[in-house]
């Protein structure tokens, strides 16, 4: 927060230890993921286990601690499909509950006992207020969690904690409506005008707007409320419209704030570019335009000539975490050298704290994920034109990944030359169609069964031209045997105002994979 913001670093230093030997980059394709899970586990330890749980916010613990800790074990979950992870979130979410004000029976300087997460180390005279920051940061998880459990069929014994989860973070947020300031096609959260606080009435820095961008998006997720989804889209729009391009790196550059000239921080930065890339796998506001800038400022920037990493997005300074790095990793993708990087500086860290736990996290799923190690995206080559009537491009993946877009994109080829895709449980494999309102379709494929246990699921999602979803739906598919085969059309119906449908190619929950081929969309 901008008031103490050397504070978020001392909060670190109270928090963290490195211990740094120089080891191996990461090699060139995938490394053990036993390795890695290793790791993970090794950084898992403070207070057995437990870390900030059991603390309250008053000091920030919650906001700048446990938050990252709770991430972690979700993104665990979905680099190994482990639902240990899910009931490590669980305990320590519902040990953050515990710690609300409205839980506590304490109060904010208006007297308020709220469904939020006070602090008193930012405030001015003693006294105490909810940040929206702190907010975002807390709940994040939270609402992280529920969209997991809303899209896996296979989770529905967790759907009560779910409930629980998504109506906290529902609560949380709602403490925060008056805050709100609409500005069109963009918005953002102010500071109140009477908090006890320096900067009381501004705009909130982006990375603390952003962390409740990040919240809002997955409620949207989990439950395909609108107005949650406009909210985070007109934040990120917002964010956007605020970065600046370095032609020469052909890189992203921001500053901390509107308000401030001091360019962004690596430890905020890590909340900003997240965000981004959350926007970029909903394909709300960013693009993979967007994507390689942000992952050329991490790669030419952040990680400066002498392997040591930034204290800020210009390549100024050096932090004393250089693990803030492996919170880049989804971006390993579109430049290798941030996850080799990462790699390298998490093998040196024996004490990351809070932070140092979701960069080991990042990076195993990074690893379990294919798209996240491919390198820059390159143009895709030219699509032969359809069969008559055919509307999915390269739906016989004869062209690679052309016309497919994700992070969980992978193609595979046959020993006879035949080209097809391999797609695990996630939601970054599809492709948008264009549809007519009103119209019908056939939807089809052929698929293979491969190692995961679950069927295989063409999810579809109809949309407005203005991107909101309008109706969704799935195509489960039980495999009877080892080879290729058919899976029945079926008949869907573009509802009145839909102008695209996204056809996700997944399986239905779990870890493993399927094969799909000639992914067909023909209108009745």
């Amino acid at each position: 927060m901008k008031k103490k913001r050397g504070s978020f670093y001392l909060s670190l230093i109270l928090i963290f230890c490195l211990l740094c030997v120089i080891v191996p980059a990461m090699p060139a394709g995938a490394v053990d993921s036993n390795e890695l899970l290793q790791m993970f586990t090794r950084l898992d330890t403070v207070n057995n286990g437990n870390w900030f749980k059991d603390a309250n916010n008053d000091n920030a613990q919650l906001a700048w601690g446990e938050s990252y800790v709770m991430d972690a074990y979700l993104t665990m979950y979905e680099a190994t499909g482990d639902t240990n992870y899910l009931d490590k979130f669980i305990a320590h979410g519902k040990g953050v509950l515990a710690q609300r004000d409205i839980s506590r029976g304490v109060t904010d300087y208006r007297g308020l006992s709220l469904p939020a997460w006070r602090n008193g180390s930012y405030t001015l005279n003693g006294k105490y207020a909810i940040f929206a920051a702190h907010t975002g940061m807390i709940t994040y998880p939270m609402a992280k969690f529920a969209a997991i459990v809303t899209r896996t069929s296979s989770l529905q014994k967790y759907l009560s904690d779910r409930d629980l989860f998504l109506q906290a973070a529902k609560d949380a947020v709602a403490v925060h409506d008056d805050e709100w300031v609409d500005e069109g096609s963009t918005g953002y959260y102010k500071f109140r005008n009477d908090m006890p606080y320096k900067q009381a009435g501004a705009k909130l820095p982006f990375n603390q707007y952003l962390a409740m961008a990040r919240t809002e998006l997955m409620i949207y997720n989990s439950t395909g409320e609108t107005q949650y989804q406009d909210r985070a889209k007109k934040m990120l729009q917002h964010f956007k419209n605020n970065l600046a391009l370095d032609q020469g790196a052909n890189s992203y550059n921001w500053r901390y704030s509107l308000d401030n000239s001091s360019y962004e921080d690596t430890g905020h930065a890590i909340i900003d570019i997240d965000a981004a890339y959350q926007g970029y796998a909903a394909g709300v506001v960013f693009n993979a335009t967007d994507m390689d800038r942000f992952a050329n400022t991490g790669a030419k920037k952040v990680i400066k000539s002498d392997g040591s990493i930034a204290d800020d997005i210009m390549g100024g300074g050096a932090t004393q975490y250089p693990w803030f790095i492996g919170l880049w990793s989804a971006y390993g993708q579109f430049a290798p050298v941030i996850t080799d990087t990462a790699y390298k500086k998490l093998s040196a860290t024996t004490s990351g704290g809070a932070t140092g736990l979701l960069a080991a996290a990042m990076l195993n799923k990074a690893n379990a994920q294919p798209g996240y190690r491919i390198g820059g995206i390159q143009p895709p080559p030219p699509v032969d034109n359809p069969p008559a009537g055919e509307l999915v491009k390269n739906g016989d993946f004869s062209q690679g990944k052309a016309e497919w877009t994700g992070a969980d994109v992978v193609i595979k080829t046959e020993t006879n030359g035949n080209k097809y895709g391999s797609a695990k449980y996630g939601w970054y494999f599809y492709q948008y169609v264009p549809v007519e309102a009103g119209a019908k379709y056939t939807l089809s494929a052929r698929s293979r069964k491969g190692n995961a246990v679950t069927e295989a699921r063409i999810a579809y999602f109809f949309y407005d031209a203005a991107g909101k979803q309008l109706s969704s739906g799935s195509i489960l598919y039980k495999h009877k045997g080892a080879g290729w085969e058919q899976i029945p059309a079926q008949t869907v119906a573009a509802p009145a105002g839909a102008a695209k449908i996204q056809i996700k190619l997944l399986v239905n929950g779990g870890t493993g994979t399927h094969d799909f081929d000639d992914v067909s969309m023909k209108k009745v």
